[in-house]
């Protein structure tokens, strides 16, 4: 049975007591709120239905995203996912304090239609826009965060899911690729530079097509010359973060050739670190009037190349550590050139 008692101007309290229930309190702003409220939750648990929504109404999302942090990022087992995550999350905190307020059970989704949009009009230091696909990123980490705990908080709809808080449009496909000529300028621009390793890594990720990160945390102990393959740990996987996926890639007679030169003067294959490298290959990539060229470019190459020498997506797939055929697709920029030349053939 339902007690209402008043504790003060507009505050009053309801308490509900049910066998085989846990006893549900509430303090609303008027008494006919309360009753509302007390015979909503009754006919509830009269029909089995009553979800216990008293920790989503304690718990702030601020207060969540702590419990993540400490649950879920630091977790992770990669330090760069560890450290983006709770770069981007401390800065929502820090920004958003109103938002982050809320308890968690009050929370809608024109409360994170406001935060997009008031996102995607602000601009970064430099005076640009934040990119759309930024702002993306930050509303699926806060719907990861929501969904950490959504069952204990007697969440039944996430108010940031993407059927409610429309996503902004991307346009961040990439269609950049080099002419031999302008590869070689690029390569001989790395040679320029005092570190002899950046031009080896720059010509490896056109070789192999793998992500910096993976190239900058190679191992000797990953690499098997006799069987010309490469162990690439903790490669980037979206769907499942928290897990480490290490994968094998083959290796081209040129990468073997660079790999038998290096000097194994450290356990890693290149020591050095993601900020040196950035910015000697910003340099050389300035030196060659290449600047639009990013290393990730490289990948796009090897992929793009794959497919023109007549490699299926599984092959493709197992070279580039792709989990998903849509991402794939996305890397493949067939050449005009190459088309021709296959028309010519028929």
């Amino acid at each position: 049975m339902a007690s209402i008692r008043q504790k003060g101007p507009h505050q009053w309290q309801v308490q509900i007591r049910r066998k085989g229930w846990p006893v549900q309190s509430a303090t609303l702003r008027s008494k006919k709120d309360a009753l509302a409220f007390a015979r909503k939750t009754e006919r509830e648990m009269d029909q089995g239905i009553f979800i216990d929504q008293s920790m989503g109404s304690e718990t702030t999302l601020g207060e969540l995203i702590d419990l993540y942090l400490k649950g879920v990022t630091a977790n992770r087992p990669s330090q760069d996912a560890r450290q983006s995550e709770s770069s981007r999350l401390k800065r929502f905190k820090r920004k958003e304090k109103r938002l982050c307020s809320y308890a968690v059970i009050n929370l809608s989704p024109d409360h994170f239609e406001d935060y997009r949009d008031r996102r995607k009009a602000a601009r970064l230091k430099n005076g640009k826009l934040i990119a759309p696909s930024t702002v993306n990123k930050e509303l699926m980490q806060l719907k990861r965060v929501i969904d950490y705990r959504k069952r204990r908080l007697g969440i039944i709809i996430n108010p940031v899911n993407t059927e409610d808080v429309q996503r902004l449009p991307v346009n961040d496909e990439r269609d950049v690729r080099l002419s031999p000529e302008q590869r070689n300028k690029l390569l001989n621009a790395c040679d320029d530079l005092r570190n002899p390793l950046i031009r080896a890594i720059v010509e490896m990720g056109f070789e192999t097509g793998a992500r910096r990160g993976n190239l900058l945390r190679l191992e000797w102990s990953d690499i098997d010359l006799d069987k010309g393959t490469a162990l690439l740990r903790g490669i980037k996987n979206s769907r499942t973060p928290e897990k480490v996926i290490n994968h094998e890639i083959g290796l081209t007679p040129r990468a073997i050739q660079m790999l038998q030169e290096l000097p194994q003067t450290s356990k890693r294959v290149f020591p050095l670190t993601a900020n040196a490298f950035r910015k000697c290959f910003n340099r050389a990539r300035k030196n060659a009037d290449l600047e639009h060229f990013r290393f990730h470019d490289t990948r796009h190459e090897r992929v793009s190349s794959l497919f023109e020498a007549g490699w299926s997506m599984i092959q493709v797939m197992a070279q580039s550590a792709h989990r998903d055929p849509k991402s794939v697709k996305r890397y493949a920029n067939i050449s005009g050139k190459h088309l021709a030349s296959e028309l010519a053939k028929l």
